[in-house]
Parts: structure tokens; sequence; C-alpha cells
């Protein structure tokens, strides 16, 4: 590039906030990938067909009666890590969701036909989310 730039003002404001943002997003994503403050989840590949994302919400432990809170209910985490894996057991996509936006598009899900048993030994009850709707939160908030 022969010419400057006005936008980018490498001596000036624009320069150091965005220099700013960028090292924000780099520390953000390297939390990521320290798995600081995330839950991460994988779908096998029969969300290939079935086009959705079990989302827990309770569990029932072995020779209990009593569902207890779980999943997307007990998660600490504020953020949601969903790896697509496909047939060959290859990740493929990660979609990376607030806690609390996957709370908010699983809850309309509860008490529906997507409101299921699934889970070790059908023991946990979850919502089925689809997938597209994960994916296109941020365009849809």
């Amino acid at each position: 590039m022969t010419k400057a730039n006005k936008d980018w003002d490498i001596n000036g404001e624009k320069f150091y906030e965005q220099l700013k943002q960028g090292k924000e997003m780099e520390n953000l994503y390297k939390k990521f990938m320290g798995n600081d403050n995330i839950e991460v989840k994988s779908e096998r590949h029969i969300w290939e067909k079935s086009k959705n994302h079990f989302v827990e919400y309770l569990y029932r432990p072995v020779n209990q009666l009593k569902y207890e809170p779980s999943g997307i209910s007990a998660t600490k985490a504020e953020w949601w890590a969903l790896f697509l894996i496909d047939d060959n057991d290859k990740p493929i996509m990660c979609y990376t969701i607030p806690v609390a936006a996957l709370r908010e598009i699983g809850r309309k899900y509860v008490n529906t036909d997507r409101d299921v048993d699934g889970g070790d030994g059908n023991r946990s009850k979850g919502v089925l989310v689809p997938i597209e709707e994960i994916a296109l939160y941020p365009f849809n908030r």
C-alpha cells in the first residue's frame, strides 16, 4: 500500500483503540482455548440427521428417583461451546454461545415435543435445540 489510510492513523487514537480491542479479543480467545469459564459439549455424527443439540437440564443418578439440576441448569460457566463431530470422529465445527443465551433459547422448548429423555440410560432430561438456532444466534438476538 503506497498511500496512507486516513482511517488507520498509526500515530493516533484509532490505532491504539484498535490495538486495545485486538488484544482484548486475543485474551478472550486464549481464555476459551484454556477452557476457562466455558462448558464444552460435543454432538456426534447423529446431529447430521437430527440437526439438533441435546441440551441437558436434569439428571437422575443410578438407583435414584429424584432428578437433580445438571447441564445448562447447573453450569457455572459463562460460555457454551458445541463441537460438531462427523462420523469419522473428526470435529468439523465449533459454535460458542453465551450460556444465558442458550438458556433463553432452550426455555421455549421445555414442555414441548422437543423436551425429551436422553443421555446414559435415558436418565437425563433435555431439550432438542436446533443447531441452526445456535449458529444464527448472533443474527437473531
